[in-house]
């Protein structure tokens, strides 16, 4: 989350100054449909957006079986 915070005030800051919507596309590298909608849309209602796209705990469930291959020295993500 703290990294959205980051990307909305940076975008914000930008436009404050005078900046295009392309001019700040193309300074953090994000596009221009990203940048207009960051500008338009509230920052909490981009942060709850945000909770409600990620997973839910499908991991939990396969955590302690994951943790003891850690333990065991399996490192690889894309292994486990």
């Amino acid at each position: 989350m703290a990294r959205v915070r980051h990307w909305h005030t940076g975008i914000h800051q930008l436009r404050a100054r005078g900046w295009t919507i392309s001019a700040i596309a193309d300074r953090l590298g994000r596009d221009r449909k990203t940048v207009r909608h960051d500008l338009t849309t509230d920052l909490d209602q981009i942060l709850a957006s945000a909770r409600e796209r990620r997973p839910n705990g499908h991991i939990n469930r396969f955590k302690p079986y994951l943790q003891q291959r850690f333990r065991g020295g399996a490192t690889n993500a894309a292994a486990l």
